[in-house]
């Protein structure tokens, strides 16, 4: 091979292989969509969020106002724990993790690759909805831990075209709160469509 081709063929490559990586990213080829991660405390969303009436902030106290949202500490799930369901098999697992100080080492299950900035804060405080990103995890274990047992899991893609596509179209707060299961008032049904930047540096950075 000459020098002329090989330089005409490497830039060739390297295009090929940055469309073809923008291309994954764009359209979810490595999506852990569906993925049902396995934890090691059977934890269910519903009786806390639909049953008992607790906000998200509750457990996930820093996602107003940090990047990561954070999990709630064993301290706080055992301020009610000692005396709601105490002897529950589930609770025990969070009991003997509380008498060692130690955090639960929960499994992430929502992921987007290292090279993409996902601040919660911004999120939240725009009014998103969780249930807009995460399903409708409010419903999560409806049965309880002990019958049919459905896992956490990614509900959608996250990936950048999916992200994008909100981005261009806009948040539209009346499917969000529908999501959450929250009344839909006629003002909020005639909200427009909250949009934002989509520019590079918005979220690669």
């Amino acid at each position: 091979m000459t020098v002329k081709k090989k330089w005409t063929v490497i830039p060739a490559f390297l295009a090929l292989a940055a469309a073809a990586s923008l291309l994954s990213a764009y359209s979810g080829a490595s999506s852990s969509q569906g993925l049902r991660v396995e934890q090691p405390v059977k934890f269910v969303h519903a009786p806390h969020v639909a049953k008992a009436g607790m906000n998200c902030l509750y457990c996930h106290s820093a996602a107003n106002k940090s990047p990561d949202p954070g999990n709630a500490a064993v301290s706080t799930c055992m301020g009610c724990h000692l005396i709601v369901k105490p002897q529950a098999p589930e609770i025990k697992k969070v009991a003997a993790f509380y008498a060692k100080g130690q955090a639960i080492p929960w499994n992430r299950v929502h992921k987007v690759p290292d090279y993409v900035q996902f601040p919660h804060m911004r999120h939240v405080n725009a009014g998103v909805t969780c249930q807009t990103c995460h399903g409708q995890i409010q419903k999560q274990g409806a049965q309880g831990p002990d019958t049919n047992y459905v896992p956490v899991q990614q509900v959608n893609s996250l990936n950048m075209g999916w992200c994008i596509n909100c981005h261009v179209q806009g948040y539209k707060p009346a499917e969000g709160a529908r999501l959450a299961g929250m009344p839909v008032t006629p003002e909020l049904e005639a909200a427009p469509p909250k949009k934002a930047r989509y520019d590079c540096a918005t979220c690669h950075y």
